[in-house]
């Protein structure tokens, strides 16, 4: 007897251990990469940090001087809005300054500023003690197609992602849901109002719900006017990604890449079909703008989002992740109000984001490195997320499940959104003149002056068609690496 219970003691304990065991192994391989991994940097060296003062550098800043803590390495910083970020930093790194150790780069520059950075990769053989395998497993929580914006036409990863303005659309699931409204909006257009799923939608929306003050609303008078959509049609960036979320949603390109037998990229070629797309779009863009706002011709996503959390529009077509808090905070300003958000219509909208990218000047590459690693991290960008609404990166942070919850709604109810976004787009983002194109960062600028000019009238679509066409030759000509096709 006594035998028999030694056995089954002995077996318990067997299996005991082999369930610590397994457990332990699982709880190692899912150990996320920390601030605890930065291994000692013997390169004490200060470095300098660019920020793109609206893409939340309140919230990195904390975890900057936690890195600085950490690894006794100094780490300073300066803000620029978004606007005068690549004339600042490009200055720098066409100079061979050395200013900055780690710059901020949109993702449609990583072409562009491919001789100033240095290859995340490169940078990991050289100072991380775990090699690049290291790298790529935390890498494998990161989205595929933000990696591939981050890297150049050839594959070469210059930086990585730490924050995204991928597009979706907000609107009032209030009215959408209002039995007057879905009422007479049916019997005017012949069909149910419900959120929208084409560019013809938006427009017939953006009509419908256009009231002058007295009106009715909801079945109620309005006491100002309201107005169906928001735009950001200003001579800023924001109004060539609404361009380009019409224009990507059809199949269409500002230009089309042309690629060898082996699929290397070889020269850029504006199709028929591009242009035809292309004059679809701006002539869209124009449809909408008499049922937006008065001032819309100078917006910025600061007046959009602010007219829509303030109760005086109906939806926003394409606006970037993290003005979702904000828009949300509508249920506070309107009674009865509910913000709510999907995909664009044809889900290919402007995706892009912001990365952190060593420069090739630093005098410390080796904190540089450490420093974007952390900045990336599980941790890092899961604490920013909910510290402030952070619009993370990181798939794996985006995916835990308490994300939607009733209680995390106004911060992270976009978060289904832009999953889905991600994944139907990323079959199409190697297409894109944004992440193929060396000279994209000009190129950026023109397309904001055309999609300007197009929207409050200066020229036809058609007209606007051409301009690009002949603009996108002339600048690719002059500052990009690859012909374009006639």
């Amino acid at each position: 007897m006594k035998g028999k219970v030694c056995r089954t003691s002995l077996v318990f304990l067997t299996v005991l251990a082999l369930v610590f065991a397994f457990s332990l192994t699982s709880a190692l391989a899912e150990k996320k990469f920390g601030l605890d991994d930065i291994p000692e940097i013997k390169n004490k060296t200060p470095i300098h940090v660019a920020l793109e003062a609206g893409g939340g550098a309140d919230l990195i800043i904390p975890y900057i001087n936690k890195f600085a803590e950490k690894t006794g390495i100094k780490v300073t910083h300066e803000s620029h809005v978004f606007a005068s970020l690549y004339s600042k930093e490009i200055v720098e790194l066409q100079g061979g300054t050395g200013a900055y150790d780690l710059v901020v780069t949109e993702t449609s520059w990583t072409n562009e500023w491919e001789d100033y950075l240095y290859p995340v990769y490169e940078l990991a053989k050289k100072v991380d003690p775990n090699g690049l395998d290291a790298l790529k497993k935390d890498l494998e929580g990161h989205d595929k197609g933000l990696l591939r914006m981050c890297s150049t036409a050839g594959g070469k990863l210059m930086g990585i992602p730490y924050y995204t303005y991928t597009m979706m659309t907000i609107y009032r699931q209030d009215l959408i849901d209002d039995p007057t409204e879905k009422a007479n909006f049916k019997k005017k257009y012949g069909y149910e109002l419900a959120p929208v799923e084409t560019w013809e939608q938006v427009r017939d929306q953006a009509e419908f719900f256009t009231r002058k003050k007295g009106e009715m609303l909801k079945g109620k008078p309005l006491k100002e006017d309201f107005y169906g959509c928001s735009l950001m049609a200003g001579r800023f960036p924001h109004v060539q990604d609404e361009v380009t979320s019409m224009l990507w949603s059809k199949g269409g390109h500002w230009a089309s890449p042309v690629r060898d037998a082996n699929g290397k990229l070889k020269a850029f070629k504006i199709t028929d079909k591009d242009k035809e797309l292309l004059t679809w779009s701006f002539e869209q863009y124009k449809k909408l703008m008499p049922f937006a706002p008065p001032g819309t011709e100078n917006a910025f996503w600061d007046q959009a989002t602010a007219s829509f959390a303030t109760g005086k529009v109906a939806f926003i077509p394409a606006m970037y992740t993290a003005l979702w808090p904000w828009s949300a905070t509508v249920a506070k300003e309107v009674p009865g109000a509910k913000a709510a958000v999907k995909t664009t219509p044809g889900i290919r909208p402007y995706t892009g984001a912001f990365h952190f990218a060593p420069s090739r000047q630093s005098k410390n590459p080796e904190a540089a490195y450490w420093l974007l690693r952390y900045l990336t991290s599980y941790g890092a960008q899961k604490g920013m997320l909910e510290d402030g609404g952070w619009a993370s990166v990181r798939t794996d942070v985006l995916e835990d499940p308490k994300y939607q919850t009733a209680e995390w709604y106004d911060k992270t109810a976009w978060i289904p959104v832009i999953l889905k976004t991600w994944k139907d787009q990323l079959p199409d983002v190697n297409t894109y003149l944004h992440f193929n194109s060396a000279a994209f960062g000009k190129i950026y600028a023109m397309m904001t002056i055309i999609g300007h000019e197009n929207a409050i009238g200066e020229r036809s679509a058609k007209e606007s068609t051409e301009k690009w066409v002949k603009t996108f030759k002339k600048v690719q000509k002059k500052f990009g690496k690859l012909p374009v096709e006639k």
